[in-house]
């Protein structure tokens, strides 16, 4: 794989503007924000938003702590630059987001974080697995494989249909069991996706990880030189990852912790891992700077 590089490039705090922020399933909204420029980013990073509006008076409602969001695509124009995220609105910071209109101020600080690293040209297809509110940043990780001429399946799961984040192509079936262009923002990077929801009411039924497994068992040569890239609720990565990892196929984790700062500062978001150098065979990194993507082998989930 190709070593990542600029991962602690240049960061700052930025007043963007909202451009939109569209509904587009129960509880989630697509947010697009503009600002003039940004430093370099990667898909995996993420920005921290202060989910409050920008003041000189101080706290004006919302979220007190800035929070963390995958970056779910980035579009940089003569005009500026767009930043697209997904969120819920489950919390006082996502409800606050939910109700910004077009032209609202938004401060975030980023690009933040170690970002995925792409497999080299010959090492395919990219097999991205994701549930939920994770899907984001394989999204933009799919727009990245396409420009660099590398094949990729997506794997989409929800708990229910009215759950998944997702634009489904009108017309297209995704209860085959097999990958189809069936979801528009993976579809149009030209990555064919296979739905699963825990209830059946879209896609095929069952846990996204179990779906994925039987993908690999009926299709045994992906374990030549497959790639995993895996984002969504912890149980989800982790039965992910232990599956490509039976199967000897590296697999990258994008895991969440609770950030206050996103720059090392405050040490909340601490994750274990293996370190053969440390007297325990094992420390702890932060999910922020050494993260959050990391190696599922490294990764000492309990």
């Amino acid at each position: 794989m190709t070593e990542v590089e600029g991962h602690k490039s240049a960061k700052g705090v930025f007043l963007a503007r909202v451009v939109s922020n569209e509904s587009i399933c129960r509880e989630h909204y697509r947010l697009v924000l503009s600002v003039p420029e940004l430093p370099p980013a990667q898909p995996g990073q993420f920005i921290q938003i202060l989910c409050t509006e920008p003041s000189d008076l101080g706290w004006t409602g919302g979220a007190f702590i800035r929070r963390p969001f995958s970056i779910g695509g980035l579009r940089r124009g003569s005009t500026g630059v767009e930043v697209e995220i997904l969120h819920r609105a489950i919390g006082i910071g996502t409800r606050w987001l939910a109700r910004l209109q077009p032209g609202d101020p938004v401060s975030f600080l980023g690009p933040l974080g170690r970002p995925f690293v792409l497999p080299d040209r010959g090492q395919s297809p990219a097999l991205l697995v994701g549930g939920g509110i994770g899907l984001p940043p394989l999204i933009w990780l799919a727009e990245s494989l396409q420009a660099a001429g590398v094949p990729a399946i997506a794997f989409c799961g929800s708990r229910t249909a009215d759950l998944l984040p997702l634009r489904r192509e009108p017309g297209v079936d995704c209860s085959s069991g097999e990958p189809a262009l069936s979801c528009r923002e993976f579809a149009r990077a030209g990555v064919p996706a296979l739905v699963a929801t825990d209830d059946g009411s879209l896609g095929v039924r069952g846990l996204v990880p179990d779906v994925f497994a039987a993908y690999l068992d009926r299709h045994p040569e992906l374990a030549e030189s497959a790639v995993v890239y895996t984002c969504g609720p912890e149980p989800m990565m982790r039965a992910t990852a232990e599956i490509a990892l039976r199967r000897g196929l590296p697999c990258q984790v994008c895991l969440e912790r609770m950030m206050a700062c996103g720059m090392g500062t405050c040490q909340s978001c601490v994750v274990r891992v293996r370190d053969t150098q440390a007297p325990s065979d094992w420390a702890y990194r932060l999910c922020c700077t050494d993260g959050p993507v990391f190696n599922a082998a490294d990764v000492i989930w309990d």
